[in-house]
């Protein structure tokens, strides 16, 4: 269980929102989200990380093997770098998504019973859409950690593509909000809604990050070289950042005239 409750912790909750293409990984690694002198645990579904801000990132498939290095690394007092992706079970693609969610529940059932006050640890919860149950108040685990774990130490972080479709204890508990590109309408709108931004601020990081895409040889695709955020720390507040994509960073240099003047203009600070 939880222990120490400390109140005078700050809300650090974060929501990290962009649709496919967006940059939510290009954030994680640059924005400073997560400082390297906190302990972070990864629920990675698909097994992404490898990295996380310059942290090399220890892989976990099992529950068993995750949670003793856990406990191990934890009380050593260092630290670290840990993620948990599960094996899913069953045949068919509704068992596949429950296996999914009750791994999920699991995860958040180790940082709740690991939290204490007197220590900061950093959950993430990545491709968090996959396996929310409705975008209406969240009952579960992840719920309680967004709702009760900031004064035990825990800053939980969500990363989606959609939040619309995402519960609204998750949305309205972080007041971090990295926004990238957004789809729908209804994300744009929530969006809009929550960080005080217009339209034309919501459509621009989209048309900034197609615009500035290079085509990459050795891909034979369209890859993009610079991704755009608006950053909120406080509802009705938000700031223009920008950072380059490490792995195409490279094709900048070859920035058309065009490509230039767009970059130069809007405001956008730079991630480092």
């Amino acid at each position: 269980m939880a222990i120490n409750p400390n109140t005078a912790r700050n809300a650090k909750h974060t929501s990290v929102c962009c649709m496919t293409g967006g940059g939510k990984g290009v954030a994680m690694n640059t924005l400073g989200i997560i400082p390297a002198k906190y302990p972070v645990l990864i629920f990675d579904p698909h097994g992404e990380y490898k990295k996380i801000a310059g942290r090399k990132v220890y892989r976990y498939k099992t529950q068993m093997n995750f949670a003793k290095v856990f406990k191990k690394a934890w009380a050593s007092g260092k630290p670290f770098a840990l993620a948990y992706t599960p094996k899913l079970t069953g045949s068919t693609e509704k068992a596949r998504k429950k296996s999914l969610i009750e791994a999920a529940h699991w995860f958040g059932s180790l940082v709740w019973a690991a939290a204490d006050g007197n220590r900061i640890l950093y959950a993430v919860f990545e491709e968090f859409g996959e396996y929310a149950e409705g975008n209406q108040k969240d009952e579960t685990i992840i719920g309680k950690i967004w709702t009760g774990g900031r004064k035990f130490g825990i800053r939980a972080i969500a990363i989606f593509q959609r939040s619309a479709e995402v519960p609204k204890t998750i949305w309205n508990n972080s007041p971090v909000k990295v926004i990238g590109a957004q789809g729908g309408l209804n994300d744009q709108n929530r969006v809009i809604k929550e960080l005080g931004c217009n339209a034309r601020d919501v459509v621009d990081l989209g048309y900034r990050n197609v615009k500035l895409s290079m085509f990459a040889e050795q891909l034979d695709e369209i890859v993009r070289t610079k991704v755009h955020y608006l950053y909120s720390e406080a509802g009705g507040t938000f700031e223009k950042m920008a950072a380059y994509v490490p792995q195409s960073n490279y094709l900048v240099k070859d920035w058309t005239a065009e490509q230039k003047e767009i970059d130069k203009n809007g405001g956008y600070k730079i991630a480092t």
